[in-house]
This record gives C-alpha cells, sequence and structure tokens, in this order.
C-alpha cells in the first residue's frame, strides 16, 4: 500500500538521540503512523509537514518506552515479574511540537489516545508442563 505522506525509518532515527528502536517496533510505529494518512490528505495537509507530524509522533513514542521509566514492581523467585511505569505521556517535546502543529489532530490524536503503546518487553514465564 502507498501513502501519500511516506516516512522511513532513517528519517525517523535521524531526529532521534539516546533511543534505540529495532526494525521490527520502527516498521510497526511507521504503519500506525500511516492510518493518519486519510485525515492529513482530506484536511489537504502539505507532504512536508504530514511527513514531519508523523515523524514527531514516532520519535514521541520511541522516547516514552526508554528506559526512564521506572521499576514499579518486581518479584522472582518461581515466576519473574517485572512492572514499569512510564515515563508519561505528555513528556517529551515531540509531543509539545506535535500539538502545536498539528491543528487538525491527524497526528496528534494517535498520541493522545486512551490506548497506551508498549515497546518493552516484558518477559512471561513458560507454562509449566506436568511430567506425569
Amino acid at each position: 500500500m502507498t501513502t501519500a505522506y511516506p516516512i522511513t525509518a532513517a528519517e525517523v532515527r535521524d531526529g532521534l538521540t539516546g533511543v534505540s528502536v529495532s526494525d521490527t517496533d520502527m516498521a510497526g510505529l511507521i504503519a500506525f503512523a500511516d492510518t493518519a494518512d486519510t485525515c492529513l490528505r482530506n484536511n489537504n495537509v502539505e507532504q512536508a509537514l504530514g511527513q514531519t507530524l508523523k515523524r514527531l509522533f514516532i520519535r514521541h513514542i520511541a522516547t516514552t518506552q526508554r528506559d526512564g521509566g521506572s521499576v514499579t514492581n518486581e518479584r522472582a523467585v518461581s515466576g519473574a515479574s517485572r512492572s514499569y511505569s512510564d515515563m508519561g505521556g505528555d513528556k517529551t517535546g515531540y509531543l509539545d511540537t506535535l500539538k502545536r502543529l498539528d491543528r487538525w489532530g491527524c497526528v496528534y490524536g494517535l498520541a493522545v489516545s486512551n490506548t497506551p503503546i508498549q515497546l518493552r518487553s516484558i518477559g512471561r514465564r513458560p507454562e509449566r508442563r506436568s511430567t506425569w
């Protein structure tokens, strides 16, 4: 599927410092950002601005996923478990800039939806299998 506002992982990473995002996660975030294309197109948003909005969105998500979130709960012994607090959806300059530039709410709406986006991998204990 072709997008009217194409962006690449390299373009997103070009303005992102101190954070690494896997190629797989980056591809998924780009695909998610692409869902704003219809709104951008319907509002006649210039291509360069639409692309900038999408890059800001992905940089915001990536930044909130870095290890700046603190561990809130940790267990061990028979089953490891770790819970994290996120950095909060409003604590990046990327989101502030996105809010100011996206007067249509096309991409900003993705960033402030009620559905959290979690890239951090939290391990899951494998099922125990009975040897009986």
